[in-house]
């Protein structure tokens, strides 16, 4: 949560807040806006308020998070909170809010990125009692932009835009001893551009695309008096976050050009998702993808690469806290028919003694595992290069398959780790079939 930026994350949260006094005064409504942000361990302040009929006039509101390692600044010239009479409130603000990220590591480089939030024809109302509120909003268009960035006080020229269109949402905030905010978004399209120049003028980067077919759904719970700044014993408090994602198409083009060489890239594609969850039981994140194709060019490289891919997958579940017992974890890895162009096929095989037959790979495991350290404690992490962050208890192979040049390799079992030696010792059994290996070898023998 303490992260929360982009097109829209900051237009949303705001509007949310508003959410939880919406039966309320505009006043009432303000300090529900610092009461939300003061709970993610933000400061809120305003230059003025002034209620200017049945309107609450906020004025350069200014919404900061500061913390050893970097902070985030973001600035509101004007907030306008309208009581409709009804028990109802309308939320207008500014068209564009600039917001500025810093990073100052303790090892490393120093960034310092300034962005500007932008929307137009936002329009949201919001219903409901004090603590269960549901707001609806449109927005024809969301966006955010950023021109260069400062390492450790050198200018980058690096320009970055998205802009989302055609966006509706719906939220649902209740309140108690916590917060609770459930929402549901969608978006007809996504255009993100990139470009970039090494500052030594060496070379050059662009890339632009579009997905289209958003949608995306979130689940957030934040206990009562909990310090979001620690994200470890924030999650030890109750804090639980999930989120989904999904598109229906999209592609991009992309361009890379130094001294040596250039290459110029362009990628289509079907659905695909996301998700993400996160909690004390543990963490998980992946995605899945579908028709996706591939073609690129290199000055350097005789031959065109393409490459297309019928559906992939990723996967990982994992804890994050430790424990004397083991936890669950998991991991999937998944490319179906993925397919290379005849050229490339050509080089390494030009009389085709090899089939063409498409390649795939699945690796699905599960197991259990004791974690030794908090991986999300930052004292604790800092161990985890010199000592095992955990200890391997159990390890299934749900499902292997790899599919390739006219062999086939399958299989499945069950392990589990004697740790009492110091190194896991495996107990139990791996099934493995691999059907076509001879006819491969002969054919590797003739090439």
């Amino acid at each position: 949560m303490k992260k929360l930026s982009g097109s829209g994350a900051l237009i949303a949260l705001l509007l949310s807040t508003s959410a939880v006094q919406a039966d309320v005064s505009a006043e009432e409504v303000w300090q529900g806006i610092a009461d939300y942000y003061t709970d993610l361990g933000q400061t809120v302040t305003a230059g003025s308020k002034d209620m200017q009929g049945d309107t609450l006039v906020i004025t350069d509101a200014v919404f900061k998070n500061e913390m050893p390692e970097g902070g985030f600044e973001a600035s509101v010239a004007e907030i306008r909170l309208k009581e409709l009479g009804d028990g109802r409130v309308e939320m207008t603000m500014s068209e564009e809010v600039p917001v500025t990220v810093t990073t100052k590591p303790e090892s490393g480089e120093a960034v310092d990125m300034g962005m500007q939030v932008t929307h137009s024809g936002f329009a949201m109302i919001v219903s409901g009692s004090a603590d269960d509120t549901v707001y609806d909003f449109t927005a024809p268009e969301m966006g955010f932009s950023m021109d260069g960035v400062t390492v450790d006080d050198a200018s980058v020229p690096l320009k970055m835009s998205a802009t989302l269109s055609g966006n509706s949402g719906s939220y649902r905030m209740t309140s108690g001893e916590g917060r609770k905010v459930v929402s549901d978004m969608s978006a007809e399209k996504l255009d993100f551009a990139v470009t970039a120049k090494d500052p030594e003028g060496k070379g050059t980067f662009s890339a632009s695309g579009s997905l289209t077919g958003l949608s995306g759904t979130s689940d957030v719970t934040i206990p009562g008096g909990v310090d979001m700044t620690n994200m470890h014993d924030a999650l030890q408090a109750g804090v639980a976050m999930a989120g989904n994602f999904a598109y229906t198409g999209g592609g991009y083009v992309m361009d890379f050009a130094d001294e040596k060489d250039n290459m110029h890239a362009q990628s289509t594609g079907g659905g695909g998702t996301l998700h993400f969850a996160m909690s004390a039981d543990g963490m998980s994140y992946g995605g899945t993808g579908k028709e996706a194709k591939v073609a690129v060019q290199v000055s350097s490289f005789p031959l065109p690469i393409d490459l297309s891919m019928a559906e992939s997958a990723f996967n990982l579940a994992m804890p994050v806290t430790k424990g004397e017992e083991a936890q669950p974890f998991g991991l999937l890895l998944k490319v179906v028919d993925l397919e290379v162009s005849e050229g490339l096929w050509g080089m390494f095989d030009p009389t085709s003694q090899l089939p063409r037959d498409p390649a795939t790979l699945i690796l699905d495991l599960s197991g259990a595992a004791k974690l030794l350290v908090n991986i999300l404690d930052p004292k604790e992490a800092e161990a985890i290069g010199s000592t095992p962050p955990g200890e391997l208890n159990a390890l299934d192979i749900n499902e292997l398959k790899v599919s390739a040049v006219g062999a086939e390799l399958t299989g499945n079992g069950a392990l589990t780790f004697d740790n009492s030696a110091g190194m896991p010792k495996p107990l139990g059994a791996v099934d493995l079939q691999l059907i076509g290996a001879n006819a491969l070898i002969d054919k590797l023998v003739a090439m």
